[in-house]
């Protein structure tokens, strides 16, 4: 009896010591089920520097173990499918949606389900808020603060009624209630005047106190709550265009200016992290810019970030064989691929009818393709418009009266052609020579006199 005695309490000793010495979990279970999808990628990102992107097969199935160090609320976004999500280590999520219906068919399971439904349900509320926009905005002002505190306290009822909520997400998650009803008011002034067609409409003083009593320099909230984040990114432009319209800079020195002399440096560094994210796949002098953003950035996660963007940007330097596009719609009729146009260069121009600024290169575009119809070029104009959209981009093409050859994406953004080029904005524009390599791919614009000076330096 006594020999059992000890082997017991060596047991309970030996359990004990392998619990003490177990590792932590420092990862989450991150699952779920995508219906009505061909499939693709979802992808999992926060402003602190995680990124990982996960497989969801054509049945839209998907598993992965995210190793996260922080538990904190994590952006995700798969195709048009945008969320978040309050993740921590050693948990379980899992979500269920229908890509069709997009955010009104989201429904979490698993660990802090109903924190990441609320979460869920925000933004349906917020979409349908600027779905609405002629109900939302073109009222008058009172009505307006009216139905912007409504939505407020609404959410706020949603919140407060969720059991076991962490204390800290509660005070955040208030804070950021807050500031997304501080966010519609600082569009309200320019939605207003924009759909009563008064251009010169300035909300009153009354009304933009609070506005502009907004402080910028709160890290721990620009962390969290996306709207305080696009309030202090349109304040950072807002500054730039200022230094660009009165200083007379260049723009992109006006907006170094501007990121500068940011004073928090968690914001600073998400502010530059973000600019050079944009900005590099365009850049003319690549080396340059991401030195710029390593001497001012004291965030290594980003760094490292940028550092293996910077790398995988080579693929698309001169010379290189350019990404391909297969079977794309062909306006006048049947599909092209770029393996037809092999023999000529290639001009490609990837637009969207909603692109203000593509539709502006419409008409010099045009110009150029008249001076060179008859030269060893092609000219391509890539749409990235969805599939649903397809007659507002034949009727664009007729109105405008466009030529070259008009070709639609197989699925918008979401394709290879747009992923592997890098493009984070339209208008781009791509030359590619008669092998199939890259010239340039960040082209000059039709507008810009630089274009003709590359062709005639090509000899086209």
């Amino acid at each position: 009896m006594g020999k059992l005695k000890h082997l017991t309490i060596a047991l309970t000793l030996i359990l004990l010591w392998a619990c003490n010495n177990e590792k932590p979990v420092n990862y989450t279970l991150f699952s779920g089920n995508i219906s009505n999808t061909k499939g693709g990628e979802l992808k999992v990102s926060s402003l602190n520097g995680f990124s990982k992107i996960i497989n969801v097969k054509d049945t839209g199935t998907f598993s992965d173990t995210l190793f996260i160090e922080e538990n904190e609320v994590y952006n995700i976004r798969y195709g048009n499918l945008r969320f978040t999500a309050y993740l921590t280590q050693g948990t379980n999520i899992n979500i269920d949606a229908n890509e069709k219906e997009n955010i009104k068919s989201l429904k979490f399971s698993g660990d802090y389900a109903d924190l990441n439904n609320y979460f869920a349900y925000k933004e349906s509320k917020n979409v349908d808020f600027m779905m609405d926009r002629e109900g939302s905005y073109n009222v008058d002002e009172s009505t307006f603060e009216t139905k912007v505190l409504n939505f407020q306290k609404d959410l706020e009822e949603h919140l407060n009624s969720i059991k076991n909520l962490p204390e800290e997400i509660k005070t955040k998650e208030l804070r950021a209630i807050n500031y997304g009803r501080l966010a519609k008011k600082s569009q309200y002034e320019r939605m207003y005047g924009y759909l009563a067609k008064n251009r010169d409409f300035k909300a009153s003083e009354a009304f933009k106190k609070e506005l502009n009593e907004i402080s910028f320099d709160n890290a721990e909230d620009y962390l969290y709550s996306s709207d305080y984040q696009r309030m202090v990114s349109q304040n950072i432009q807002n500054k730039a265009y200022e230094y660009y319209q009165k200083d007379s800079l260049p723009y992109q020195e006006a907006s170094a200016k501007a990121l500068s002399e940011i004073t928090n440096q968690t914001i600073k560094n998400a502010e530059l992290y973000k600019n050079i994210s944009m900005r590099l796949p365009m850049s003319k002098d690549k080396d340059k810019d991401l030195q710029d953003f390593v001497n001012a950035s004291t965030n290594q996660k980003h760094i490292e970030k940028i550092k293996e963007l910077y790398e995988s940007l080579k693929v698309l330097d001169k010379g290189q064989p350019s990404p391909k596009f297969e079977n794309y719609e062909n306006y006048a009729g049947g599909t092209t691929s770029l393996d037809d146009l092999k023999g000529k260069y290639v001009y490609i121009d990837v637009w969207a009818t909603w692109c203000g600024p593509c539709k502006y290169e419409i008409p010099f575009l045009k110009k150029v393709e008249e001076q060179y119809h008859d030269k060893n070029i092609h000219f391509v104009s890539i749409s990235a418009d969805k599939q649903k959209d397809k007659d507002k981009w034949r009727k664009m093409i007729e109105e405008k009266e466009m030529g070259g050859i008009q070709l639609i994406t197989d699925n918008d953004f979401n394709t290879s052609f747009i992923s592997d080029y890098k493009i984070m904005g339209i208008p781009q524009f791509i030359l590619i020579d008669p092998q199939g390599n890259i010239v340039q791919a960040n082209a000059p614009r039709p507008s810009d006199e630089k274009l003709i000076e590359l062709f005639n330096e090509l000899g086209i």
